[in-house]
């Protein structure tokens, strides 16, 4: 029976599941060079989770390769990436979150932490630049890094003071990891805690606010108070254009 390897979150480990299915889907893109992508499905022989797992195509049989190429799998289920509903979440920081995620999967957890870092560093200048008057440049937002970035944020009130101190200490992690003068190792556990971290950070700061501040629309627009039904009938009138 065919097998495949790939990350299980309950057994917290690379394990060769063993595939009961697959699909794939293969096509041009606008450029009309080939793009494929395989889903494979089954089950972890430890503790037997349903797992699915998703592959792009490296290389294609026929087109620049004797056969086809496969990149190694990443888990879409169970647990796949976190998504974030706020449109103002800028590009780089959901690819860095990505990125974390392919790299905790394959237990590259030093790079993992540093994309992790990378995207604390993304909100900040992201934030920071929409709210402070003194940082509406490209190049003075360019220039923010994280240590100071952080302090801003909680300046600014755009974090609360627990929250400041959780991106503190991924800070550190993210410092111990980014320079090669350190022999640091990282734990699993240690980049999951930094992952669900960094995520309610960036849930804070862009998927909740824009939830509150919804909130707070419809909140004033029920207070708004309601027009008598003499005022309704003055507003069909004029409408109508009688006098």
């Amino acid at each position: 029976m065919a097998k495949f390897i790939v990350d299980c979150p309950d057994c917290k480990a690379k394990v060769a599941a063993e595939e009961k299915g697959a699909a794939i889907r293969q096509y041009s893109d606008e450029a009309g060079d080939p793009y494929g992508r395989r889903l494979q499905l089954g089950n972890c022989p430890v503790c037997n989770q349903l797992l699915v797992g998703e592959s792009v195509q490296l290389h294609f049989e026929g087109y620049d390769s004797d056969s086809d190429v496969w990149s190694d799998p990443i888990r879409v289920y169970p647990s796949p990436p976190k998504a974030f509903s706020s449109y103002r979440i800028p590009k780089v920081l959901r690819g860095s979150l990505l990125e974390a995620e392919k790299a905790m999967q394959v237990g590259a957890h030093t790079a993992a932490c540093v994309m992790l870092g990378r995207a604390l560093e993304a909100l900040c200048r992201d934030s920071i630049g929409s709210r402070s008057p003194q940082a509406v440049s490209g190049e003075v937002q360019r220039r923010i890094m994280l240590g100071t970035g952080l302090r801003q944020l909680r300046d600014l009130k755009i974090i609360d003071e627990r929250l400041f101190e959780w991106s503190r200490d991924l800070q550190v992690l993210r410092n111990l990891a980014a320079h090669p003068d350190d022999d640091s190792s990282f734990s699993r556990e240690d980049i999951e805690d930094m992952q669900a971290f960094t995520y309610a950070i960036t849930e804070y700061v862009y998927d909740l606010t824009d939830r509150y501040e919804e909130f707070k629309e419809r909140q004033e627009v029920r207070k708004r108070p309601r027009p008598s039904a003499a005022e309704m009938f003055a507003s069909v009138r004029l409408t109508d254009g009688e006098p």
